[in-house]
C-alpha cells in the first residue's frame, strides 16, 4: 500500500506555552463539584513496547511504543473519553542537529528502531514522544470535563518490521489505550502510578481528534464506525481518498499557512459529508496565519526567517496562540457535540480570525465569540509514570527490523 508522506519543513523552535493549573470550568458533568472531589491531572505514561499485526513483509509484526498523555478532569464523573492522535512527523532524530524539531522536544531512547547510543547509524538516537507534542489538546479537553488521552501512533506509518495497513494500526492502538482506560476505571493500573481514576472514566462515549495523518484517520470510514462515537475533529488532515461516512458531528480545521497538507486540507471531504446528509454537523473552519508543524510542540513551528510555507513572517500567527486556538476550538466543539447543541458557539482568539461554519444546509448554526487565550503546561513538566507491563503482544527476540524503511523493506 502506498503511504502518504508529510514532508519535513526546515524549522526552528520557539518557547513552549506557560503552564497553567487545570482550574478552568468544564461541562455540566465537571462543573459545580465540591472541593473535596477529585481534581484535574496530567500524566505521561509509558508501558512496554508491543507488536502490531502486519499485512505484508517478512516479520511477525511491526514494533510500536505504548506511550500516552492522560488528562483527567476534575469531578467524580464518570467522564466521556476523547482520544487524540498525532501525525506522521520526523522521528529517530538527533536533537540539535535538525531544523525539523524543537530544541527541547519530549524524547526517549528506543535503540530497536533508532540509533543505539554512541553508534553511527543512518538514523538518530532520539525517539520523539509525538503524543506529548499534543498535550495542550489533552489539557484543553480536560477543562471541558473530558478524560483525554494523546497516544503514540508512529508505528502505523513507519514500517520497521513490514508493511502495515495504517487504518488497522490506528484502530488497534486506539483499542489498546481504551482497554487501558477501562482497566484503570476498574482499579487495575498495570503498574502505572496514576492519580485517583477508578470509577471516573466512561469508555462507552468516545470522541476522536487527529492532526495531519491522525486527522486523516479521524475522517476515515473505519473511524466513523467506532462504537460510542459522539464527535470527531480533524486538524489539517492528511487524507486517504475515500468518502467520510460519519453520522456524528465532525469539525475540520484548516490552517491558512499550512505548509504540508495545504490550506484546503479536508475541505472536499467535508463538503461531501455535508451533501451526503449523514450528519447534521459537517463543520469547516479556516484559521489565519496557522501552519502545520506549529500545532505540535515537538516540532519547529516556522522556517528560520519566521515564515511558514508561502506566508511571510508578518502573516504568520504566534505559534502558542495558534495551538491555543486549535485546542480551545476542539474542546468547545466536542463539548457541544456531546450535548447535542441546537447551535454552536466556538471560541475566537484575537489574531487567528477563525472563519467558517456548518456546511450542512439546514443544520445547527455555528458562530464564533471572542475568547481569551488559555495557556498550557510545558510537556516536559508533566509527571511521568513508566511500567514494564504490556498491553500488546511482546516483540519477539531477534525480530528483523529495518531502521530505514524508506530504503526498502
Amino acid at each position: 500500500m502506498k503511504r502518504t508522506h508529510i514532508r519535513a519543513t526546515r524549522l526552528v523552535a520557539t518557547s513552549a506555552a506557560l503552564g497553567l493549573a487545570l482550574t478552568c470550568a468544564g461541562t455540566a458533568e465537571a462543573a459545580g463539584k465540591p472541593s473535596g472531589e477529585p481534581g484535574a491531572s496530567l500524566t505521561r505514561y509509558a508501558l512496554s513496547p508491543g507488536l502490531l499485526k502486519i499485512t505484508g513483509g517478512r516479520t511477525a509484526g511491526n514494533p510500536t511504543q505504548v506511550h500516552g498523555v492522560l488528562g483527567m478532569p476534575k469531578g467524580k464523573g464518570p467522564h466521556p473519553v476523547v482520544v487524540v492522535m498525532h501525525g506522521a512527523h520526523p522521528n529517530c532524530v538527533t536533537v540539535g542537529k535538525t531544523d525539523a524539531v524543537s530544541r527541547k522536544p519530549v524524547r526517549t531512547a528506543w535503540p530497536l528502531v533508532c540509533a543505539a547510543p554512541g553508534k553511527k547509524e543512518k538514523v538518530g538516537p532520539d525517539y520523539l514522544r509525538q503524543d506529548a507534542g499534543l498535550s495542550h489538546l489533552v489539557e484543553a479537553l480536560t477543562r471541558k470535563g473530558f478524560v483525554a488521552v494523546s497516544i503514540d501512533v508512529v508505528s502505523p506509518e513507519i514500517w520497521w518490521g513490514g508493511e502495515t495497513e495504517p487504518e488497522k494500526g490506528y484502530t488497534d492502538l486506539v483499542d489498546a489505550h481504551l482497554r487501558l482506560l477501562g482497566d484503570l476505571n476498574k482499579g487495575v493500573k498495570h503498574g502505572l502510578k496514576m492519580p485517583d481514576v477508578k470509577g471516573r472514566i466512561d469508555t462507552s462515549r468516545v470522541g476522536l481528534v487527529g492532526h495531519s495523518r491522525g486527522g486523516g484517520y479521524v475522517l476515515s470510514q473505519k473511524a466513523a464506525q467506532r462504537k460510542g462515537l459522539f464527535g470527531a475533529v480533524a486538524l489539517e488532515p492528511a487524507e486517504n481518498a475515500e468518502k467520510a461516512t460519519h453520522k456524528v458531528p465532525v469539525l475540520n480545521v484548516r490552517g491558512a499557512c499550512d505548509e504540508d497538507t495545504g490550506p484546503e486540507a479536508g475541505l472536499r471531504t467535508m463538503k461531501g459529508l455535508a451533501t451526503s446528509g449523514r450528519t447534521k454537523v459537517a463543520a469547516d473552519v479556516l484559521l489565519a496565519g496557522t501552519g502545520h508543524t506549529m500545532l505540535n510542540t515537538n516540532l519547529a513551528p516556522t522556517d528560520k526567517d519566521g515564515s511558514v510555507g508561502s506566508c511571510k513572517r508578518g502573516k504568520v500567527a504566534n505559534p502558542a496562540a495558534a495551538r491555543a486556538q486549535v485546542a480551545q476550538l476542539t474542546a468547545a466543539f466536542l463539548d457541544q457535540a456531546l450535548h447535542k447543541a441546537g447551535s454552536y458557539r466556538l471560541p475566537a482568539i484575537k489574531g487567528l480570525a477563525p472563519k467558517g461554519g456548518n456546511l450542512r444546509k439546514g443544520g445547527p448554526v455555528i458562530g464564533f465569540q471572542e475568547a481569551r487565550q488559555e495557556t498550557f503546561t510545558d510537556p516536559l513538566k508533566i509527571r511521568e509514570s513508566v511500567s514494564k507491563e504490556r498491553l500488546l503482544p511482546a516483540i519477539p527476540k531477534g525480530l528483523k527490523v529495518n531502521k530505514v524503511p524508506d530504503d526498502g523493506i
